[in-house]
């Protein structure tokens, strides 16, 4: 009977293929949503039926029962109105239920229709059933075996019905999930390929890097052990060795007029000399070694004589008159010398500095600095590539645990084969 036929296996496996391609996944489970369906409406068909059937004997019964007056004349009144309101009550709902009939199943859509039609009978009957449940056993005995035998019937075939629309709801749930699966394998995928296209450019950044620092390391070298390069420290020694001459040159000019500061720094604050004269006085109180080379012998003069009258006249307040005239004295008397030493040594200096010019230096630098970057880029890039490199492995077994996951969903529902991008 129906119950044997209910029994019957509800999923059929895929035959196995060598090669199960990704791309074609999405069809493989369409084609199997669409076969179940078509068997669940095709097997419904006569379950449906059946519990139009159930419904039409139930209904019979309903009819007798009916007619039947219970003997409910034989009992006390408190209990008979009990009786007589349940029975009314029992044969209202489920004649109304019993005689609806059921939507006929062309398409699957129907099938949820109709199922929700024979659910909702079922309930109605069995809920009113439930509530009078006491009355039906004791008042009704005849009629309520009956009444439960052909309610079970209608219950099972309904079961078999949900449990096929279970199926499907599981079908859709996993194919779902097995298409989520397979977005994310292709986007795992995209993923992998973006890191391998960006170490590969970064390995290339690389070597043109490695390339750079050795071509440039052997410009340095070729530079650094060339007959002008050599000359060129050699110049470049002999204005170390100039400026320090300078130095010492400039400490003498220094002390020199630092016997004379004292009036000279007060001489700027009653001087009457044009503005001109004034900013170089400035610069003497300053720094006179800085001063004597750029400034003409006569406006140095000029200032060291006023300051001189300043002093003698008064103007100029010091401790030692005659003392600080002297030393003014003798200052101008070795300012030719002072000059003159100034100024050849600067010339020594711009001599050679002229001649080293000729050596392309800032070169040196550039190739130096050239080389600094492309080690650093070098660095850099391998450093890149380490960390894309891991999380290179880390994308990879994450593809391979969701193709595992893909293989195990699949199985569930019965597709096998051999999964291939």
């Amino acid at each position: 009977m129906v119950f044997g036929w209910g029994k019957k296996k509800q999923e059929t496996q895929e035959p196995a293929t060598d090669n199960l391609a990704i791309g074609e996944l999405d069809s493989i489970l369409s084609a199997k949503k669409e076969e179940l369906r078509k068997k669940i409406i095709t097997q419904s068909k006569p379950l449906f039926s059946e519990i139009e059937r159930e419904l039409n004997f139930i209904y019979k019964i309903i009819g007798h029962l009916k007619n039947d007056d219970l003997k409910v004349d034989d009992i006390e009144k408190i209990l008979r109105v009990i009786v007589v309101r349940a029975k009314t009550e029992v044969i209202d709902v489920i004649s109304k239920e019993s005689t609806k009939s059921l939507p006929p199943v062309l398409t699957f859509d129907d099938v949820l229709k109709t199922e929700a039609a024979s659910s909702h009978t079922l309930k109605k009957i069995g809920d009113v059933l439930g509530k009078h449940s006491r009355v039906i056993h004791v008042f009704a005995k005849k009629y309520a075996q009956d009444l439960k035998d052909h309610l079970a019937f209608i219950t099972e075939n309904h079961v078999i019905i949900t449990k096929m629309l279970g199926d499907h709801s599981s079908l859709e749930s996993s194919s779902g999930m097995i298409r989520d699966l397979v977005s994310k394998i292709y986007s795992s995928k995209q993923e992998i390929k973006d890191i391998e296209n960006h170490i590969a450019k970064l390995r290339e950044s690389d070597d043109s890097s490695q390339k750079l620092c050795e071509s440039t390391q052997k410009q340095i070298e070729d530079m650094r052990t060339s007959s002008e390069h050599t000359k060129f420290l050699e110049l470049e020694n002999q204005i170390k060795q100039i400026k320090l001459q300078e130095e010492h040159l400039d400490k003498q000019i220094d002390d020199e007029f630092s016997k004379v500061s004292r009036p000279l720094g007060k001489y700027v604050y009653v001087t009457s000399l044009d503005k001109s004269l004034k900013l170089i006085l400035e610069k003497l109180v300053e720094r006179p070694s800085q001063v004597i080379a750029t400034e003409s012998k006569e406006s140095i003069v000029t200032i060291l004589e006023s300051c001189m009258k300043g002093i003698v006249s008064g103007t100029v307040s010091v401790k030692e008159t005659d003392k600080s005239v002297d030393h003014i004295t003798h200052l101008m008397s070795e300012l030719d010398g002072l000059i003159r030493q100034k100024k050849n040594t600067q010339s020594k200096i711009q001599e050679i500095e002229k001649q080293a010019f000729t050596y392309d230096g800032k070169k040196l630098d550039s190739l130096e600095k050239q080389l600094s970057k492309s080690k650093s880029d070098s660095t850099d890039a391998q450093a890149k590539i380490k960390n894309l490199q891991s999380e290179l492995e880390q994308k990879s077994s994450q593809k391979q645990k969701l193709f595992q996951d893909l293989r195990s969903s699949l199985e569930r529902l019965g597709i096998r084969g051999e999964l291939v991008e």
